[in-house]
């Protein structure tokens, strides 16, 4: 590994492990280039799982803090590993380079007095070895950490490699997370679905002259652990989401700029008509809109009608599209007289026979597999844009691929 300061070659450090009687953790850590080399007890509080019910999927976060009876700094060590007797070995090239279920964080402010003298140190080459995992609430849980840490400090611009070794001991939180990680047989599907999105949408929108500026999906999503109210798997935040601009440079692009420009030049030149000005300004702003384009994904909606209030000047329009159960497009009028209007279109897959975007009750999609079964039984999905723009991307997708996402 190369060092980018080849001053801060720091040699490995040893630490005696506590033994489990004392219910004692520790850790000991060196960085020459601060003078630092301690050896602090430290207080775990009890682990947090992401799905205690399923410990062979489980995941566990620790935090343990340092020095174990001092709490006047946010001094930690924040640990997530797997929830059973094992090890695991990792390297991360940068901070954001890291596993989704396995990290090691340290916190350390090397200056109580003076703010802004604390860093934080991600795991450059590290271990974890859990060497106990009792199954039981407030079972023991114990292990040891030895590695390589790296952080830049703010102050210096300087970056340092920490060796940190320890131990810790704790017990298991009686407490689930709201959220786990997605179990074996939840990936398999969510990674068939994403396949199908990307297929579905990445190149023929690339082809109309859309730039994919941004793509989050499904595959670190977590799985919700209390689902309110009823139906099979469902996601914290947005299954799917694509952000879009149209490439400047495409023919469509030319023509939406030119067409801007046009309508700013309209703006300028009717100033002593405000009538004029205000038409023109809402025609630029409608150009510049069509630039734009958001596309998310939701899957197994509770819904199949859901109440959505239509103010006097909205609109609200039912499509008949091949291949798609049930679509519909809202539009939100403006406020004043220079604003914008705000369109949202629905395509909705699944058994959405009866649905109603402009029922005034609510009633449940009607799922026929149990709570947080690994499937698809509907997705849904949402334009945020001109339907001028939407309606073109409609009439060049092959919508009939979303429906392989779908669990019959």
């Amino acid at each position: 590994m190369k060092n980018i300061f080849p001053s801060v070659f720091i040699a490995s450090i040893l630490i005696m492990f506590c033994n489990s009687t004392n219910a004692q953790s520790s850790i000991s850590f060196r960085c020459k280039e601060l003078n630092i080399n301690k050896t602090l007890s430290m207080k775990c509080s009890p682990i947090s799982e992401d799905d205690p019910k399923d410990l062979a999927e489980a995941w566990t976060l620790l935090e343990g803090f340092f020095p174990a009876d001092y709490s006047g700094t946010d001094q930690r060590l924040t640990l997530r590993f797997p929830s059973k007797v094992t090890s695991f070995h990792w390297t991360q090239s940068n901070e954001d380079d890291k596993n989704d279920s396995l990290s090691a964080i340290f916190f350390y402010n090397t200056n109580h007095q003076t703010y802004g003298y604390s860093f934080q140190a991600y795991a450059k080459d590290f271990t974890i070895t859990i060497t106990r995992y009792d199954p039981a609430k407030r079972g023991i849980v114990e292990g040891k950490f030895e590695g390589t840490m790296e952080s830049t400090l703010a102050w210096t611009n300087q970056t340092v490699l920490i060796p940190v070794k320890g131990n810790f001991h704790t017990v298991r939180s009686e407490v689930a997370w709201e959220a786990r990680k997605q179990r074996v047989a939840e990936k398999v599907i969510v990674n068939k679905a994403v396949e199908i999105f990307d297929e579905t949408f990445l190149a023929p929108l690339q082809k109309m002259g859309w730039n994919i500026d941004e793509e989050q999906n499904g595959r670190t999503a977590q799985i919700a652990n209390n689902i309110i109210p009823f139906r099979p798997i469902s996601f914290f935040g947005s299954f799917f989401n694509l952000k879009l601009s149209i490439d400047p440079g495409s023919n469509y692009g030319k023509m939406l700029q030119d067409s801007a420009l046009y309508y700013s030049k309209q703006v300028s030149q009717n100033n002593n008509d405000p009538k004029a000005m205000a038409k023109a300004a809402q025609n630029m702003y409608r150009i510049l809109a069509m630039q734009k384009m958001e596309i998310d994904i939701e899957a197994n909606s509770p819904y199949i009608k859901s109440e959505y209030p239509m103010e006097k000047n909205d609109r609200f329009t039912v499509l008949n599209i091949p291949q798609v159960a049930y679509g519909c497009q809202v539009y939100r009028a403006p406020t004043g007289n220079v604003g914008t209007p705000v369109e949202y279109t629905y395509l909705c897959f699944g058994n959405w026979k009866g649905a109603d975007m402009n029922a005034n009750t609510y009633v449940t999609y009607p799922f026929i597999h149990k709570k947080q079964a690994p499937v698809f039984e509907n997705i849904v999905v949402v334009f945020t844009g001109p339907a001028q723009s939407t309606n073109d991307i409609i009439s060049k997708i092959n919508w009939e691929k979303l429906n392989g996402a779908i669990s019959k």
